[in-house]
């Protein structure tokens, strides 16, 4: 664990995300595939004229909306921002976790990521709101102190999820740690921002236009199409933002804190034991090679004395 420039950075949250694709993808999708699943009953319900579901908008193809109408998709609006905050922040909490076992070689599991995203989801559900309020009234007074909260507020998922601290708790510790290397991390979350914008927008572009492609489609069509267009992207695209996240947060701690995988482990809960040899104190077994210099248990130089052992 080094620092890293953006470019690292990026580069080390795509390695991240490919290695762990399948974890990460898995987890995603136990929570999101269910909660879309039912959503697409909530539209069913709500909605008559395929063309409004499609294109998001009330009205466009069914022409003035009843009293009824109206309240039904306001109700069905509702649900789904619901159970989209709730998904997505269990989401995040699973994917920090994930990726985080990976960072100190452990193999990281669907079933553990989600488990310990279930115990620390009620605190990060109020960070979220608490951050869409601070954002809103940001943006609101002035444009310029809204993108500086953007950016000093970067890494406050990492802070809550790995330190277990309370919501407010890491708000702050987000805002000392970006503090210093604000237009580093501004960077690094805009091009990731940029990524995954253009990537969320292609993919919807393609099913929305195949669900506008007929003239005639059907209600149950066109919410299958906007259910699959939320899976597709939150399973490919979530799990990217939050390796970018996650790097970012530890690149933060490793500049201010001299971070190292030894306090990461203390924070997850995982013994030394567990640990990878190579990883743990005096625990390298070999076979040593040049790379293996400096780690703890492995060789002082390279060749090494020739009384030297592995974990001598």
């Amino acid at each position: 664990m080094r620092p890293r420039r953006v470019g690292e950075i990026l580069d080390a949250a795509i390695k991240l995300y490919v290695g762990n694709a399948r974890v990460l993808i898995g987890a995603v999708a136990a929570v999101i595939v269910p909660l879309q699943l039912i959503y697409g009953i909530v539209l069913l319900s709500a909605y008559t004229n395929a063309q409004d579901v499609a294109t998001g908008f009330a009205g466009i193809g069914s022409g003035p909306l009843t009293p009824a109408e109206a309240h039904a998709r306001l109700g069905a609006q509702a649900i789904g921002f619901v159970m989209g905050l709730i998904g997505d922040s269990l989401v995040l909490a699973a994917c920090v976790k994930a990726l985080s076992d990976a960072y100190l070689g452990q193999q990281p599991s669907v079933e553990d990521s989600l488990r310990f995203g279930l115990r620390r989801l009620p605190a990060l559900i109020v960070q979220v709101i608490l951050r869409f309020i601070l954002y809103a009234i940001f943006f609101v007074a002035l444009i310029i102190p809204g993108i500086w909260l953007y950016g000093a507020l970067a890494v406050a998922v990492p802070a809550l999820v790995i330190e277990r601290t309370g919501p407010i708790a890491s708000l702050n510790r987000s805002r000392r740690l970006v503090k210093g290397s604000w237009w580093r991390t501004a960077a690094v979350i805009l091009v990731a921002a940029l990524i995954t914008a253009f990537a969320q927008g292609l993919i919807g572009g393609v099913l929305t236009g195949v669900a506008l492609a007929s003239s005639n489609p059907s209600l149950l069509f066109a919410v299958m199409i906007t259910v699959l267009a939320t899976i597709v992207s939150a399973v490919l695209l979530q799990p990217f933002a939050a390796a970018v996240t996650t790097v970012l947060y530890y690149d933060l701690r490793i500049r201010r804190e001299g971070y190292d995988l030894e306090l990461l482990a203390e924070e997850l809960g995982i013994p030394a034991i567990n640990m990878p040899a190579m990883l743990s104190p005096g625990g390298f077994t070999g076979p040593a090679g040049p790379e293996d210099v400096g780690r703890p248990g492995g060789p002082p130089y390279w060749p090494p004395p020739p009384d030297w052992r592995p974990g001598a």
